[in-house]
């Protein structure tokens, strides 16, 4: 009779673990293949406990467990790191067994889940099925079930063909499967086998939107793993087995493993026996009222480096020019590295006007922030810019001194001038003498004609000047850019005015602004357009996208 109860007592922790979804809902019945190998682990709820001055393995295990035959293999699978049971030192943690685990123990004897498992040795001419059928007098419709739970039962078959006669294999009981009274079977059988797996397959989300989360979650430094089985240790006594097309797996390049519980399907207590022992792995439970983006946010946020979070706010990717970007999302990590920004930014796109040019991507992308832009469930781009167009420069006006400034001003400007040119005033021919002027730089147009000198001519050689429609204009060499700017517009009775130049992409309705950029300039409004002069470094990318969408003509000066 003792024997009996132990190995009753036995299969009852084992069916606990791997037959706990059953006890729920329909609708999660299909279970996650939670399969123990080599023997079945504690599965109650457990606690830490400090050893003290005094103890022993016996008065601990005494304390918590009983007089239980099991109580030194349950202590040692809760804690895999003790050698030797015997050499336990005080202030050293242990895994125990809670103590109302404990007490549940004593009488586990009693438990009526002993009575949904039993035993079968497998006969001559045996098949999995025909002992379902003949044992158990399981019907048709529930057949499909009674296969999954009988594969649940014996983690140790790899294949329920291939059983051999004389082998000892354990079956659910027949109330576990069978269909309640007054219920008619269907007369197509395999109709309700694929029923079945399409309510599996609906407890994780639709395709499409698992194709997205897979391209967020690479994109943000891990890996989705949805298909065949993923393996997580268990302390010394086996492992537990995960069909990742039910329960998919999150791994990151930190290390971290995070497991997708959709259904609920972990117990509280395997789960809090996985994150005691193993640091690095983490079992989000997946709530039915979650989209994607939220499963997205917990999954990352699980994560040891990584955190998700909503963007309420626009975002500053740089102070000089301003760019600032609307994000929906944003991935950082938890202990970011000064000077060292990255991170992964997400946009949910109502319309195609608002996705952003491929050139910004790379703009983004060289600065250290990696977007995706998502239009109708799918990751989205703008074709406006290719990545195989050239990137332009901006065009320099630095100069060693004023004059040459001035000089590449003009030139921008659309002028064609002279450097170090006579201007002759007097020829020996028609006046009996010869005089002429030096221009530093020389400046004809259709009206007017600019001598512009770094030094500074007598009062008399300018009235002769003035009298033959010579302009003088001095550019001293002590003199900033801005003042040298603001004496040739000034001159040249060219508009100019200097702020802050907004350039953005926003939604058709324009309620939203994805993108914008704030320009520090000097603005000139020439004739065949205005020229945007700036006095810092701008990013090859963020001026082609400037040139290529806004047509700006930007010269750093």
């Amino acid at each position: 009779m003792k024997k009996s109860c132990s190995f009753l007592w036995f299969f009852s922790v084992w069916t606990v673990l791997t037959l706990f979804p059953l006890s729920r809902s329909e609708a999660r019945e299909d279970t996650a293949h939670l399969n123990l190998r080599k023997t079945a682990i504690y599965g109650g709820n457990v606690e830490k406990y400090v050893v003290q001055r005094g103890d022993s393995i016996d008065k601990i295990a005494q304390k918590f467990i009983g007089k239980s035959s099991r109580r030194y293999l349950v202590i040692k699978q809760l804690n895999p790191q003790l050698k030797n049971l015997n050499r336990i030192y005080p202030g050293q943690p242990l895994v125990l067994p809670g103590r109302v685990s404990a007490e549940k123990e004593a009488v586990s004897s009693a438990s009526p889940t002993e009575e949904k498992v039993v035993s079968y040795q497998v006969k001559k001419g045996d098949s999995v099925t025909r002992i379902l059928k003949r044992q158990l007098h399981v019907k048709m419709v529930d057949l499909p079930e009674a296969l999954r739970l009988v594969q649940q039962l014996n983690p140790g078959i790899s294949d329920l063909n291939r059983i051999r006669t004389g082998q000892t294999i354990l079956l659910p009981a027949a109330d576990v499967i069978n269909s309640p009274p007054g219920i008619a079977s269907p007369e197509n059988p395999e109709s309700n086998s694929s029923k079945i797996e399409t309510e599996r397959k609906l407890l994780v989300p639709p395709q499409k939107e698992m194709n997205l989360l897979r391209q967020l979650i690479s994109r943000s430094h891990g890996t989705l793993i949805s298909r065949g089985n993923y393996f997580i240790p268990l302390p010394e006594t086996g492992r537990m087995t995960l069909d990742c097309s039910a329960m998919p797996i999150v791994e990151f390049d930190d290390g971290s493993t995070v497991v997708l519980d959709f259904a609920d399907r972990v117990p509280a207590s395997l789960q809090k026996l996985i994150e005691m022992n193993w640091k690095n792995y983490h079992i989000v439970k997946v709530r039915s009222s979650w989209d994607i983006f939220l499963i997205f946010q917990s999954a990352i946020n699980a994560s040891a480096s990584y955190t998700a979070s909503k963007c309420l706010n626009p975002l500053m990717l740089e102070k000089k020019p301003q760019v600032m970007i609307d994000l929906d999302w944003l991935v950082t990590k938890k202990k970011p590295v000064e000077n060292k920004p990255r991170f992964h930014g997400i946009i949910l796109a109502s319309d195609k006007s608002q996705l952003l040019p491929a050139r910004f991507h790379q703009y983004a992308w060289r600065s250290g922030y990696e977007l995706t832009q998502i239009l109708n469930g799918e990751v989205s781009y703008n074709s406006s810019a290719t990545q195989s167009s050239p990137v332009f420069e901006v065009p320099s006006l630095a100069a060693d001194n004023p004059m040459d400034f001035t000089f590449n001003l003009l030139v921008q400007l659309g002028y064609s001038p002279l450097k170090n040119q006579e201007v002759e005033l007097f020829d020996k021919a028609g006046d009996g003498f010869h005089l002429s002027v030096k221009a530093d730089i020389l400046l004809r147009t259709a009206e007017r004609e600019l001598l512009i000198s770094s030094k500074k001519l007598s009062k008399e050689l300018v009235e002769i000047l003035s009298r033959r429609q010579k302009e003088v204009v001095i550019i001293d060499s002590a003199l900033s850019r801005n003042e040298v700017l603001s004496r040739i517009m000034s001159v040249l009775h060219t508009p100019f005015s200097s702020g802050q130049y907004k350039f953005s992409i926003a939604a058709k309705d324009g309620s939203k602004a994805i993108l914008t950029i704030s320009l520090p300039a000097f603005r000139i409004d020439r004739q065949t357009g205005p020229l945007y002069l700036i006095d810092y470094d701008l990013d090859g990318n963020l001026y082609t996208l400037l040139h290529e969408t806004w047509k700006l003509e930007i010269a750093r000066y």
